[in-house]
Order: structure tokens, then C-alpha cells, then sequence
């Protein structure tokens, strides 16, 4: 039997290194932040520092005017730190995600899109049935169900 010369030397047979360019995809975060309308409520969630660090990031913050102005923030401390601002709350509650130091009332839930993330304070003792129904039929909206 004759062996069978390989065109190739052993060298090029063995497994080679080779650097592939890694392409960095960033996805963008759109956070709404609404005015707080609870009773004597004058926190925010993201003070102007915190904007302009997320905004740095290449992220968009919508806020509603005069959503800071309790917690002694003006429009234009955030408009300066790179946030949107706009009167319309449906706007704000359309975005991708929502910050909120109170849970929503009932009519703000109904702004809210299915697929939205809510970040806020739920104190279970405080709410009741139908609170908590409105809530699971937004989520239940997002699942086609």
C-alpha cells in the first residue's frame, strides 16, 4: 500500500489563533420618571447627578415637569443634566421603563404599556384586591393571554 502524501504540512493541519473583531452593541435605556401625585410625596427617584451620569451612558431619561421640583430640583437642573422633559404624562408612562418612589394610582396603571418595567414601592398592606388585579391584567395583556 502506498501512503497518500497530504498537500498540507502537519503545521497547517494543527488548530490556528485567529483575533476576531468583537463588535460592542450597547442597548439603550429609555426611563420615564412621572411627577409623584401622592399626598404630601416629595421624593424623586433620580436626582440631576443621576440623569447626567445615565445620560453619559448613552441613555434617555423622560421627565415630567416639575417632577422635582418637592425635592428642590428645577426643569432646567435636569434639562442641563441631558433629560428629555414634557408635559404629557402619557408620554412618560409610555416609556420602556418607569421609576417611582409610590406605586401608581389606578388611572396611572392604565397609561402604563404591558411590556413596561415598573420600579417603585408596592406596600402590599396598603392595597387592595382590585389594585392588585389591575396590575396582573397589564402583565397578562403583555403575554397575549
Amino acid at each position: 500500500m502506498s501512503k497518500i502524501k497530504s498537500p498540507f504540512t502537519k503545521e497547517q493541519l494543527l488548530p490556528q489563533e485567529e483575533t476576531l473583531e468583537i463588535v460592542k452593541q450597547k442597548g439603550e435605556l429609555f426611563i420615564g420618571l412621572p411627577k409623584e401625585t401622592h399626598f404630601q410625596e416629595k421624593r424623586i427617584c433620580l436626582t440631576p447627578d443621576a440623569i447626567a451620569a445615565i445620560v453619559a451612558n448613552d441613555h434617555r431619561v423622560l421627565i415630567e415637569k416639575g417632577a422635582g421640583e418637592k425635592a428642590g430640583f428645577s426643569d432646567s437642573d435636569y434639562s442641563e443634566a441631558g433629560a428629555e422633559l414634557t408635559d404629557d404624562k402619557n408620554k412618560v408612562f409610555g416609556c420602556p421603563i418607569i421609576l417611582k418612589v409610590e406605586p401608581p394610582s389606578l388611572d396611572e396603571i392604565e397609561l402604563i404599556n404591558p411590556k413596561t418595567i415598573l420600579i417603585t414601592a408596592l406596600q402590599l398592606k396598603t392595597r387592595d384586591k382590585v389594585y392588585f388585579e389591575a396590575l396582573v391584567k397589564k402583565e397578562n395583556n403583555s403575554t397575549g393571554l
